[in-house]
């Protein structure tokens, strides 16, 4: 189930944080104005989409918990994103480079490479990719 994450999701939300390669949990604080989606299994939350409004739209972080990846959960959060956002509405996002299966998510759900970025990450390259809503 995908809803919208609220205040006591925060916990479980920065838990799932340790799956990413550099999280930024100052992006969690509502300060930072993110807004959250989240995939919940049985009351739990287990992966969620953190995306700040403007223009462009731009999505910050998507975990999914390893166990229960490969499940259309990601997938999921996108389409509840992009299915809440106008018509003509661009978004972005950055991957890393050797992402390969979030980067073919994201192609799956129509986001185009704008620009390599050699020190996104402090591992190496990513991509900044670029979708329009329908």
């Amino acid at each position: 189930m995908i809803r919208e994450g609220r205040p006591d999701d925060r916990p479980a939300v920065r838990r799932l944080q340790q799956y990413l390669p550099e999280p930024a949990p100052e992006l969690l604080d509502p300060v930072a104005g993110g807004e959250l989606l989240v995939a919940a299994e049985d009351g739990t939350v287990v992966g969620y989409l953190l995306w700040f409004p403007g223009e462009p739209t731009y999505a910050a972080e998507l975990v999914v918990h390893p166990d229960y990846r490969r499940a259309g959960r990601g997938r999921a959060l996108f389409r509840a994103l992009l299915d809440r956002l106008d018509a003509g509405t661009e978004v972005t996002l950055r991957v890393a480079a050797e992402n390969d299966g979030a980067r073919a998510l994201y192609e799956e759900l129509g986001f185009e490479r704008v620009a390599v970025e050699p020190d996104a990450y402090d591992e190496g390259a990513g991509y900044l990719l670029r979708t329009v809503v329908d």
